[in-house]
């Protein structure tokens, strides 16, 4: 009896009568959009067996209905390694894993303690292929030759390699998983089907085995702002198949969740090719670079209690007036920028990106105190960076000469001028006070747990380093620490020295000659001169 044909596959072969390749004309006969990197079953060369089980899955396919899946009972080496991770907690970082297997009534699955990345595997055997059935919109249907993978997301087995539910046949990627907003004011979430296949060169998994998945981008205040950035990171083709935009209400998404979805166009250019080490990244907009924010106008949103790992780093942008927080995500800022265009021609001319501040990692403790700077966008050049790091001595030079002309209440021309008479000498003296109240800040802010009278010391650590700004009692506190440190790695003599130093950094004295501080002695002239 011979084979019926589908349409699909007479306009193919009635094209390769005319010189084209079979499987291209088969793929564009198809009519669904299908990545590159599956093939299309060659039901020709099937034995009987198997070209039936194609038949009755195809058949399936063009009723519309979902796809029979079974699961096998799992071996008992499974079950004991599900438990073994159970106990231990890790149920989270559970994958089930399951091989399919193809039958003219569905397809029956059997749970695998491990996934694909297997021994035995090579760049061009990947495993035995599983027939898998797609309906177009007109009702016609293409079965690709699929690897045997499926994981299991949000109870639903998907196949591995393009993220399509086991038991559809539209050929859609699973929505993402459930997640819940971070904080009141992000409602409208930003995630991405990462694919992990090249232009049909590869599967659709990494170096190690792991697979295309879903992941959240960041949250943002509004839906325009969410909208923007899902619309630029799909178009142009590359490694992200798919962005939705979903909104959580009033209950916390637990319910009132909505979903936008982006696809990229079956004619979308590809992605321009990142900059190499070396060129510019992004293109400079004409004018100045407009001033960094200051560390109160980019408050961190209030988390949700019992938000683990919050998205706390933030891309900023310039508005032309202002700046504003663009999207909170999980250190992320850089890809988005670059996607985005910030620059000249781009939505944005300029960027930031800023992240939870720990300045104590050296010592491996990751207590945050508040928010810092991490990146600027575009890049700044050379000339430009040297501008910044110019800048900034230039404005941490007129905070010590205001300081010293306010505590010593002199004329900011007699402050400049005290310094330039007393030399290095009077400046080391006036950095070892400094110094000696920082110390006094520090082991307060290090007695605190995280929080914001921690970070609170920390801003005015900040002041007093940059701004030469006084916190309240700092004599007082100054010689508290210097009470406490052990004496031994240093004579009385220098313990008494520091107090004078503390002293004059506090209160300059009126005659710094008459009073004996270094820079105005006798003895330092002649060394001077």
């Amino acid at each position: 009896m011979p084979k019926k044909q589908s349409t699909a596959a007479k306009k193919a072969r009635a094209a390769a009568r005319t010189g084209a390749k079979y499987t291209a004309a088969l793929r564009q006969a198809s009519g669904p959009h299908l990545p590159l990197h599956l093939q299309l079953v060659d039901e020709e060369s099937l034995p009987e067996g198997e070209r039936m089980v194609v038949d009755c899955l195809r058949a399936l396919a063009a009723e519309g209905g979902p796809i029979p899946v079974r699961v096998a009972d799992p071996d008992p080496e499974v079950v004991e390694a599900r438990m073994r991770a159970e106990e231990k907690g890790v149920t989270p970082q559970w994958k089930r894993w399951a091989s399919v297997q193809a039958a003219v009534d569905g397809y029956l699955l059997r749970e695998t303690q491990y996934g694909p990345n297997r021994s035995g595997y090579t760049a061009t055997n990947r495993g035995p292929r599983v027939p898998v059935p797609v309906r177009a919109d007109d009702g016609t249907v293409t079965v690709v030759a699929m690897p045997e993978w499926a994981w299991l997301h949000e109870g639903r087995w998907i196949w591995e390699h393009t993220g399509w539910p086991v038991d559809s046949v539209s050929g859609q990627i699973v929505d993402p998983p459930q997640e819940f907003s971070p904080a009141p004011g992000l409602r409208w979430q930003v995630a991405l089907w990462l694919d992990l296949a090249r232009e049909g060169k590869v599967l659709g998994e990494d170096y190690i085995g792991g697979s295309s998945g879903w992941s959240t981008l960041g949250w943002c205040a509004s839906r325009d702002d969410a909208r923007q950035i899902a619309r630029a990171f799909t178009a142009h083709r590359g490694p992200y198949a798919r962005a939705d935009v979903i909104e959580h209400g009033a209950d916390n998404g637990v319910v009132s969740v909505t979903r936008e979805t982006y696809l990229p166009a079956p004619d979308a250019p590809a992605r321009p090719r990142p900059p190499a080490l070396g060129e510019p990244r992004g293109t400079l907009a004409a004018g100045p670079r407009p001033s960094s924010p200051d560390r109160s106008e980019i408050p961190e949103p209030a988390w949700y209690q019992g938000e683990k790992h919050p998205p706390n780093s933030s891309l900023i942008v310039w508005t032309g007036t202002r700046w504003r927080t663009l999207i909170h995500t999980y250190w992320q800022s850089a890809n988005i920028a670059a996607v985005l265009g910030i620059g000249a021609g781009g939505p944005y001319e300029w960027a930031e990106a800023w992240g939870p501040r720990h300045p104590d990692r050296d010592m491996h403790d990751w207590t945050q105190e508040g928010r810092e700077l991490t990146h600027r966008f575009p890049e700044p050049t050379y000339q430009e960076r040297t501008q910044l790091i110019d800048s900034e001595r230039r404005t941490q030079e007129g905070a010590l000469v205001d300081a010293l002309a306010d505590r010593g209440h002199l004329t900011r021309e007699q402050a400049v001028a005290r310094l330039a008479q007393g030399g290095e000498e009077y400046r080391h003296v006036l950095a070892v006070g400094q110094a000696a109240i920082s110390r006094a800040l520090h082991t307060a802010r290090r007695a605190l747990p995280e929080g914001p009278e921690r970070t609170a010391i920390r801003h005015a650590l900040d002041d007093l380093m940059y701004r030469h700004v006084l916190p309240a009692d700092a004599e007082r506190i100054a010689g508290e620490q210097l009470d406490s440190e052990i004496e031994s790695t240093r004579s009385p003599a220098t313990t008494a020295w520091c107090r004078r130093a503390v002293a004059e950094y506090v209160s300059p004295a009126a005659d710094p000659a008459a009073a004996g501080v270094e820079g105005f002695r006798p003895q330092d002239s002649t060394v001077a001169s």
